[in-house]
Parts: C-alpha cells; structure tokens; sequence
C-alpha cells in the first residue's frame, strides 16, 4: 500500500494533525534557517504559552467541545511528518515543532539540550521535549547526553557571562579526560 493510500485511511483527526504537524515543521525549519534558535524557540514558547492559557478553563470542558489530542498521537504526526519533509529530521527541528503544536492544544512541555563527546572527539548535541517528565519526541540515547540548564522565556541561548561559558567548558573537559565514566555521559 503506498504513502497516499495509507494517509487517505487514516481517521479525520489523524490526517488532520499529520497535515499540521507537517507545516509546523516547515515553519520551524525555515524559522531556524533565516532567523535562528532564539527568534524560532521563542516562537515555539509564545505559541505554547498563549494556547495553554487560552484553553484553560475552571471545572469540566463543555459538551459541544472535542477533546485534544493525546501527547503521544501530536507526537506520532510529527514523526511521521518529518520523513517526508526534506531537512524535518532534525531532532531540533522536530523539538520545537512539536512544542509549538503541543502547546497549541494547552500541554505544557519543556525544551531540553543536551552534549556529549562525540566519537571523533568533538562536541555532540541533541534536542529533547519533556512534558509531565516524559519525553514527548527526541528519545534517542537521551541517558549519553549531559542536559544544559534549561532555557526559560525571555532567556538568551548563548552563555551571557564568562561564568557560564567556563561552566560549559569544564563539563566538556571533563567529557574528553581519558578513563572517564561513561555512565554519567
């Protein structure tokens, strides 16, 4: 059965999260590409932000409205949307499209970076999205990843002052010294 046939069966709902999950990654990639991390994450956040606030209501939903979707469904519609998008494979990419379209239907979730040493002793990176401390998408060898302090709205994503950016070193130091645990990677 090919792509088109297997998108025409999905349920209503399915089609229609998959179609926003794929723009939402084109959004976010051509964000990152002509503005950057800040301009595209605070984007993400604003859009979370304004979604989980609109949609908050006191005592039970009303009758006529439709319930979201479940996390892990958004999550699934993104996967399956960035393979068929060139450059949405991206674990960043993925990362913030899913927090942008997540926060739309009023969860609330948290970017999270992290580093390694990478097999030709440089610096490895890699995007994760948590909600409710599960990982909502980018769950790959996340446990080999240091985590960088988490980035919060009106936030820059460089390191401001030399303290921080000697934080960062010395973790990556300690990342390259020879007989190092790798369990705390």
């Amino acid at each position: 059965m090919g792509t088109a046939a297997k998108f025409i069966r999905l349920d209503r709902r399915d089609r229609a999260l998959a179609v926003a999950a794929a723009r939402e990654l084109v959004v976010t990639w051509i964000a990152l590409r002509t503005s950057g991390f800040n301009t595209a994450w605070r984007r993400a956040s604003r859009v979370a932000a304004q979604a989980s606030s609109a949609r908050a209501w006191c005592g039970p939903p009303p009758r006529w409205s439709v319930s979201p979707p479940a996390i892990e469904r958004i999550s699934w519609a993104v996967r399956a949307a960035s393979r068929f998008i060139p450059g949405a494979s991206n674990c960043l990419v993925r990362a913030l499209a899913t927090q942008s379209l997540i926060g739309r239907f009023g969860y609330r979730s948290e970017l999270k970076i992290g580093v390694r040493k990478a097999d030709d002793g440089g610096l490895a990176a890699h995007a994760w999205l948590e909600s409710a401390g599960a990982v909502v998408i980018g769950e790959f060898e996340i446990d080999r990843y240091i985590p960088l302090a988490p980035l919060t709205p009106g936030s820059k994503a460089q390191p401001s002052s030399a303290n921080s950016s000697s934080a960062l070193a010395s973790r990556s130091s300690s990342l390259a010294r020879p007989g190092s645990d790798s369990s705390t990677l």
